[in-house]
């Protein structure tokens, strides 16, 4: 039912729209904010120029990184002090560490190409739509598959395998399973993908 321009409600909708939203402030210190100036310059094109100096130049902007580390010339890292990956961890081309909260990636994982691991989102339920930081974690010798994604606050145990494409949103605490699908469910031995 449309409401007529003089009624009760629609004034109230008026006055509703036209209130200024709620003041919203930044979740990041000012040093915080110089910081991530200096990366998203001269730290991405230290990245671009030096590959062999990648998993350095992550140690010097905050992360933990372990020996053996390789990184694709695409990989996105958001905040590489929330950073924090075990020895010998693959990182694909055009890999996005979305990391507003901490990731945490254990020994030997493989993370594929374009696959997404997203440590931040949104209140939405607060009306200014703050960021809230859920941590990631990705247990010893798992695979994150081509263009998969790994949601907020998800933890997936050691040896997990993830399809491509497959977008992981609920933790799986199971060690050696394999999850497909979107949303990502547990596949069984004789192929059959169910809720884990």
């Amino acid at each position: 039912m449309i409401e007529a321009p003089d009624s009760d409600v629609a004034r109230e909708n008026r006055a509703r729209i036209a209130a200024a939203p709620p003041l919203r402030r930044s979740p990041w210190s000012v040093r915080q904010r110089l910081v991530r100036i200096v990366w998203n310059s001269l730290g991405r094109l230290a990245w671009a120029l030096f590959p062999s100096f990648r998993s350095t130049l992550l140690r010097g902007f905050g992360a933990t990184v372990g020996r053996g580390c390789r990184f694709g010339s695409g990989v996105e890292a958001v905040i590489p002090w929330n950073l924090r990956l075990g020895n010998d961890v693959d990182v694909g081309d055009r890999v996005i560490l979305y990391s507003l909260g901490t990731i945490t990636i254990g020994d030997g994982v493989v993370l594929d190409y374009r696959c997404h691991l997203c440590a931040g989102s949104h209140d939405i339920f607060d009306s200014r739509f703050p960021q809230t930081r859920p941590p990631i974690a990705i247990g010893a010798g798992s695979l994150v598959g081509i263009d998969a994604y790994v949601g907020p606050g998800v933890t997936l145990g050691s040896g997990v395998w993830v399809h491509p494409r497959a977008s992981v949103y609920r933790s799986v605490a199971d060690d050696g399973v394999e999850l497909r699908g979107n949303p990502a469910r547990v596949v069984s031995a004789d192929g059959a993908s169910h809720d884990g």
